[in-house]
């Protein structure tokens, strides 16, 4: 049904779509650091301060509601039996489909923070902010790296929810 180069096909690709994402963090950060000469800090140091305070929470919950997301995403159980009719139609498994979806959007997510640190740099040319914001940010994204096993779960889920128990 599901062949193991079908999964090795779609786990290269995810490994492609993270590893440039990653990278892109690595690109904020030398953006930043070579801007910085040109920066001019921020000469309201309480509205900063307001704003970098928010922008650490909104990074907190930013972790925790991505943890959410994804499993909300995987969890979806209905319309197996129609994605995969329709996705096999175009060549693609929905297994694999349904877990790009999940990691995609829990990526960006993550990524998002690093975006927030970059802000947080340019505003008020604090190295430590950007660091600290980029390495969250990339921890995230190495915790919701592509991983074989959690596809290959989520497939035997979906052949007992699509067949009733029947693999």
């Amino acid at each position: 049904m599901r062949s193991d180069e079908e999964f090795g096909k779609g786990l290269v690709t995810l490994n492609i779509i993270w590893f440039a994402m990653l990278v892109s963090l690595a690109i904020y950060l030398f953006v930043g650091l070579h801007v910085s000469e040109n920066l001019e800090g921020s000469k309201d140091q309480d509205a900063f301060a307001t704003l970098k305070y928010s922008l650490y929470i909104v990074a907190f919950i930013t972790l925790i509601i991505t943890r959410y997301v994804r499993k909300l995403i995987l969890s979806v159980k209905g319309g197996f039996k129609q994605a995969a009719k329709n996705s096999r139609s175009l060549g693609q498994n929905p297994v694999i489909q349904k877990y790009a979806t999940a990691s995609i959007v829990s990526w960006a997510m993550s990524e998002s923070i690093g975006i927030y640190g970059l802000v947080l740099f340019f505003l008020g040319k604090n190295t430590t902010d950007l660091y600290l914001f980029i390495l969250v940010s990339a921890s995230a994204m190495f915790m919701y790296r592509p991983k074989k096993d959690e596809i290959l779960s989520l497939s035997k889920d979906s052949l007992e929810t699509t067949y009733g128990g029947v693999t």
